[in-house]
């Protein structure tokens, strides 16, 4: 996780400024989480950068952690809530069961080295009604989120790995967690016209929406339907 650590260290100043000017991407992750958190509920967020999304989600108590150091200290500068608390730490050091009804990964796994290990670490620390929702870009799109970055379009990525999202699904399902809903989001990832009426329905439709920018993931720990 050093290389990682490192990366978001060196681009957390300029961090807001590239999620600014890719707003659309960011706003949409954001009423993908509203979705299905409802506000004032609990919510951990593993990876929070500067803290919009863990705001934006209005909880009653929030946790926002982060393994760069700098960018848990412009979440601090930025958010002063009696609701909200940051921290910079790597949870595979977290022991204890984490009491939170929601748990949030935001464009965080293909960041993290050794995913299942860190998956299987994550199962171990989360409550068993917990639901853990996971969003990524989709790995289909990587040749366009690479050219995109050479041309400063948006920010650079630094060290990752996006598994399929088969291999991805079995990792989860290995680690012991079961998959309640997988879907995509954003099928036109910028605000050009029709983009927001296309977005909107896309999804709707299986054989165009695994083509969606974003894929997500909700997680629960045990089945309790059973």
């Amino acid at each position: 996780m050093e290389n990682a650590q490192r990366h978001f260290d060196e681009i957390s100043g300029e961090y807001d400024y590239w999620k600014k000017k890719n707003y659309y991407y960011h706003d949409t992750l954001k009423r993908l989480f509203a979705e299905h958190i409802p506000p004032l509920s609990r919510v951990w967020e593993i990876g929070c950068g500067t803290g919009d999304i863990l705001a934006a989600l209005s909880p009653s108590k929030g946790l926002g952690e982060d393994i760069s150091g700098a960018m848990i200290a412009c979440a601090m500068k930025k958010y002063q809530r009696p609701a909200l608390s940051f921290i910079a730490r790597d949870i595979r050091s977290v022991k204890e069961v984490q009491d939170y009804d929601f748990v949030v990964l935001a464009d965080v796994l293909e960041h993290v080295e050794r995913q299942e290990e860190f998956i299987a670490h994550l199962r171990t620390i989360v409550t068993p009604n917990a639901k853990i929702i996971i969003t990524l870009a989709n790995p289909l799109w990587e040749p366009v989120l690479m050219a995109a970055e050479r041309l400063h379009m948006k920010m650079p990525e630094g060290p990752h790995e996006r598994p399929s999202n088969k291999e991805l699904s079995q990792m989860f399902e290995r680690s012991g967690f079961v998959v309640r809903e997988r879907g995509f989001r954003l099928l036109i990832p910028k605000p050009i016209w029709g983009a927001e009426w296309v977005n909107k329905r896309f999804y709707t439709i299986p054989w165009i929406a695994k083509f969606g920018f974003v894929v997500y993931w909700v997680l629960i720990k045990e089945d309790i339907t059973k």
